[in-house]
């Protein structure tokens, strides 16, 4: 089931699905939340010669060969370049709902992409959300951090809510937890129910943080 403007409205307004910097009524459409550009972006550096190919584990966020991390206000898309964005928001999910990151028409339409493969975000959910952009166009794109909403987040209910051990967060593989940048760094995770935003009453059942 997909919440509607006046669940969404309601959920934030209990405190249960929270964002941080928080985000005015006017930015709830019927079925979503538009979301703002953060002023953080990765982009891979040109390829090392001794680089041949890539694996997908955890090392990889950790490379300094491979990522360059830049913080701006404006940063120009050319077409046919990638850029890893986030989210201006902190983003918490509660354990009854399940998000989905998308992008947004009016960019889709001068051919940039918002994500590539990955739009879900799981139930305990606590962080910047990544945004994966390419420009398929034949423009510029100028992405403009605090002013331009280019995701927009839709929310559904699960239909068993998750116990705390079950949250995303609660596992050591769950790397993008609390992640402060578009490419996580290592970070000590405190256990999940420790951290500030993450209380008995974002809970739907009784027994979750038993």
């Amino acid at each position: 089931m997909v919440l509607s403007k006046p669940d969404i409205l309601r959920y934030i307004e209990e405190g249960r699905l929270r964002f941080d910097p928080k985000v005015t009524a006017d930015r709830v459409a019927q079925v979503s939340i538009d979301l703002l550009l953060d002023h953080k972006f990765t982009t891979f550096k040109p390829k090392p010669g001794f680089i041949s190919a890539i694996h997908i584990d955890p090392s990889l966020w950790e490379s300094a060969d491979l990522w360059e991390r830049q913080d701006k206000e404006i940063f120009r898309l050319d077409p046919g370049q990638f850029v890893l964005a986030q989210t201006l928001e902190k983003i918490f999910i509660p354990n009854d709902l399940v998000g989905l990151v998308e992008g947004r028409s009016s960019y889709a339409r001068v051919g940039v992409t918002v994500h590539l493969t990955a739009p879900k975000i799981d139930p305990g959910f606590n962080a910047h959300i990544t945004l994966e952009m390419a420009n398929f166009g034949k423009v510029l794109v100028d992405l403009r951090a605090g002013i331009d909403k280019p995701a927009q987040l839709i929310l559904m209910k699960i239909t068993t809510p998750l116990d705390a051990a079950d949250l995303y967060g609660a596992g050591d593989g769950d790397v993008f937890q609390y992640q402060t940048e578009p490419i996580p760094t290592r970070i000590k995770k405190s256990a999940l129910l420790q951290s500030e935003w993450v209380t008995c009453a974002h809970f739907r059942s009784p027994g979750a943080c038993r």
